[in-house]
């Protein structure tokens, strides 16, 4: 069997770089596990960095761990070498055939493995061209070794003037006004409480992770691929300004750049971010600028879900900026949770409709938020998965030209699943749907919305978690009387 990149024949594209198809896909399969059932490139070349509270994780499937002050003043390069990062890297490289040896955070991926037989995300990871070019040399480590990542993703602080359902005090400065006046939200399941877990420091502060990042960044970015910077919201950040006038002033001409953003700044931060950008590319400073729009739902239900939303100015700004940039890419970044169910078709209509008028590189990024998990999209009902759910992604395979395999298959992953989860444990979809009933009644309260005249078309749904809700209280309740 053949185990090396190099030993194997790839379909590639015209620019030479690797296809995503199905033959690459289970050729990629087939040499991961050469190495282990659990091995995934991604976590030595891909990595997130919240620098405002101190957390990284190399997938957005697993959760965030905090960056130990002890081991970054010995190295910068901690903000993604973490001893427990390179324990997970153990793990991965010693899990052979031992399904058990398997990361455990990683149990997204296992569990599309194991229940479905479809490919997981461990296998679109290791193929893009920024991870599957070190398969070879990653093989043979230990695992201890510190590695430049390929493709980093950086959040400097939680500036940002939205407040979207699924997020928290930790990642948007919205959120954090807002528990500081309310308290955290409070559930009979007391297992998310939206406490103020990592304290954010504030952009003016002294913050040693961005000083680490700042000692660090000149030389990881020669080993970069890709380069993104996130947020909160990034444009708000003096940090992101610097970054662009970095690379204005010392080109990177083989570096993809992209920035995360939620397309609703004020209109002058707006318009002079575009203004950088056109100097960027004009001036061949970077290889490609994309720009990764936050939205996963359309009209007053993302003004609802991400709260601070004005859709109109949304779509206002994603047009000034196609019209007035040349040579750049957009991508959609929908964080796919159970709000963005009743209108994903139609915003997937409103990014065809994009490309037609346009003619750009125009794409979607399907992220599945599955924390909190009583917004995992996997506590819903069957009746709306079959009414919503399934033509979006039908929708998404109709449209072949307009959607590339690998976007529609994250849809279709979520949709596996979600109809999986929702055949299977009982008592966790009680306990989530109940609280999803109760955080939507206290952010109505909080927010002065109503969430059925918002998502009218979800009544049958907050009905059944009303009656969940109700019966997991009395779950609680005899639980506890059984113990006292």
């Amino acid at each position: 069997m053949k185990t090396k990149v190099s030993e194997l024949e790839w379909e590639k594209y015209p620019d030479g770089k690797i296809q995503n198809g199905d033959v690459n896909r289970y050729q990629m399969r087939d040499l991961l596990n050469t190495t282990g059932c659990g091995f995934c490139l991604a976590k030595w070349t891909q990595v997130t960095i919240h620098l405002g509270v101190g957390l990284t994780h190399s997938c957005h499937h697993v959760r965030a761990h905090k960056i130990p002050l002890d081991e970054l003043k010995e190295n910068p390069g901690a903000l993604h070498n973490t001893k427990e990062k390179k324990q997970r890297r153990k793990e991965m490289l010693l899990s052979g055939t031992d399904k058990s040896k398997r990361p455990v955070e990683c149990d997204f991926c296992w569990r599309i493995e194991d229940n479905t037989g479809e490919l997981s995300d461990r296998v679109y990871k290791s193929l893009d061209n920024f991870s599957v070019h070190d398969h070879d040399d990653i093989k043979l480590m230990t695992g201890d070794e510190n590695f430049y990542p390929r493709y980093v993703e950086i959040s400097f602080n939680n500036t940002c003037n939205q407040k979207c359902a699924y997020c928290g005090p930790t990642f948007s400065s919205k959120w954090m006004e807002e528990i500081k006046k309310y308290g955290p939200y409070i559930f009979t399941d007391k297992s998310d409480l939206r406490l103020i877990e990592d304290t954010q420091i504030s952009e003016k502060d002294e913050n040693p992770y961005i000083d680490a990042f700042w000692e660090w960044f000149p030389e990881a970015v020669e080993h970069m691929v890709v380069f993104r910077i996130t947020g909160g919201e990034p444009l708000l950040s003096n940090h992101t300004s610097k970054v662009l006038d970095y690379l204005i002033e010392n080109p990177k001409p083989n570096l993809e750049f992209a920035i995360n953003t939620n397309a609703n700044p004020p209109e002058k931060v707006w318009k002079n971010f575009t203004d950088k950008v056109n100097a960027i590319v004009k001036n061949n400073c970077v290889k490609k600028f994309t720009l990764f729009a936050s939205a996963e739902s359309c009209g007053k239900q993302t003004e609802y879900t991400r709260y601070g939303m004005n859709w109109n100015q949304f779509k206002s700004n994603i047009e000034y900026f196609l019209k007035n940039t040349r040579g750049t890419g957009l991508f959609f970044m929908s964080a796919f949770n159970i709000l963005s169910l009743s209108t994903f078709k139609e915003f997937l209509q409103y990014i065809l409709e994009l490309k037609n008028t346009y003619n750009k590189d125009i794409g979607i990024d399907i992220s599945y938020v599955r924390n909190p998990n009583f917004l995992d999209c996997n506590i819903s009902s069957l009746a709306l998965v079959e009414k919503y759910l399934s033509p979006a992604v039908d929708f998404m395979y109709e449209n072949s030209y307009g959607f590339k395999t690998s976007e529609s298959a994250k849809l279709k992953r979520i949709l596996v699943d979600t109809i999986n989860e929702i055949k299977g444990d009982r008592e966790y979809a009680m306990k989530n749907r109940s609280s999803f009933y109760e955080f939507v009644n206290e952010y109505d309260i909080r927010r002065n919305t109503n969430f059925l005249e918002y998502f009218p078309e979800m009544t049958d749904f907050y009905n059944l978690c009303k009656f969940e809700n109700d019966r997991f209280k009395d779950f609680k309740t005899k639980e506890y009387n059984a113990t006292t």
